[in-house]
């Protein structure tokens, strides 16, 4: 979508006169343009960080959210409006991404603040983007580097570090600098960040999440193409508990849970869950309130994104979101008590 197709859409989102023209005139600003690069910008900046694909989706609803928050707020109370809506939608997706890091992940992300920093203020570092990602590089190259050391300082971080005669307990700018003037290539600032923490040791215990969210980690977890390594996984019959809590939930809660269920590889959830014996093809029908035959229909297009699911519901996608919300704060409530 141009900027002028673009302002035009705004424009008749905020002239509409009535909240139903809005409302439809807003789904047209949505467009497949805007979503990819919704998807792009968050994927991006959160993927490589979290290492939890599987959270890229809540955090592109979530910046989806804010965003037509901030739409509304324009047309019912005038605020400032959005000259470039594509450069809005990538600001807000990357500070919606930054929010989520910073609670997830908050010791990774003081440290990955602190390597960029020291990347962009030493004297003989740089940091630029390319192609929208940060990358770290050293300008002051004295003598050509071994070829292939950027891959074994990211294969072997310590090994590396101990090759080069890199004192670990440096300053961190003045470690980062000496670590890229070893490396024969520019490096990714989160691949740098990563394996420098390895070397001095800046973990999370775990992610931090909220309760409402761990019935998801649970239920991701779970399927796999293979039934050997879902045994591995979990307990049968902690699963068999879980999914009896998931059948006892409100239908529009399952349906908005279920369809939009991922594995930890972004693929349909549900089409690995017959083969762990716990509910058969049929049942996951019956749970989903759809005969067998069109839930044969959609298992190829599963999983299905908020907008389908708000389509098939006769609902907006937020009242979508707000169900798969609640779901996951009701398994979270009755698998604590179990």
């Amino acid at each position: 979508m141009t900027a002028g197709a673009e302002n035009a859409r705004l424009a008749a989102f905020l002239r509409a006169d009535s909240d139903a023209a809005a409302q439809a005139a807003l789904a047209a600003i949505f467009d497949a343009s805007i979503e990819r690069l919704l998807a792009e910008t968050v994927r991006r900046a959160l993927v490589g960080s979290s290492r939890a694909a599987a959270d890229a989706d809540d955090v592109i609803s979530e910046t989806r959210v804010r965003l037509i928050r901030r739409l509304w707020a324009i047309r019912s109370e005038g605020a400032d409006p959005i000259d470039d809506f594509a450069a809005y939608v990538a600001t807000t997706a990357t500070r919606t991404c930054y929010a989520h890091l910073r609670e997830r992940f908050p010791a990774r992300t003081r440290f990955r603040n602190q390597v960029r920093y020291s990347a962009m203020r030493h004297p003989d570092t740089t940091l630029e983007s390319v192609d929208g990602v940060s990358v770290c590089r050293s300008t002051a190259l004295r003598t050509a580097p071994a070829q292939g050391s950027l891959q074994q300082f990211l294969d072997t971080p310590a090994t590396f570090l101990s090759t080069h005669g890199i004192d670990r307990s440096k300053p961190l700018p003045d470690l980062v600098a000496a670590v890229l003037s070893k490396l024969d290539a520019a490096i990714e600032l989160d691949r740098l960040v990563d394996a420098l923490a390895i070397v001095l040791g800046v973990a999370e215990l775990r992610p931090v999440s909220q309760s409402a969210d761990a019935d998801a980690d649970a239920l991701e977890r779970v399927p796999d193409p293979s039934p050997d390594r879902l045994r591995e996984l979990s307990d049968r019959e902690q699963l068999r508990a879980l999914w009896e809590e998931v059948a006892a939930l409100p239908v529009n809660q399952r349906i908005a849970l279920l369809l939009n269920l991922r594995d930890p590889d972004g693929g349909a959830a549900l089409h690995a869950l017959p083969a762990t014996g716990v509910a058969t093809r049929a049942q996951l029908a019956g749970l989903l309130d759809l005969p067998v035959r069109d839930l044969d229909e959609l298992w190829d297009e599963l999983p299905l994104d908020d907008l389908k699911i708000a389509a098939r519901l006769g609902m907006t996608r937020q009242q979508v979101i707000n169900l798969r919300k609640s779901a996951r704060a009701r398994l979270a409530r009755r698998m604590d008590r179990e």
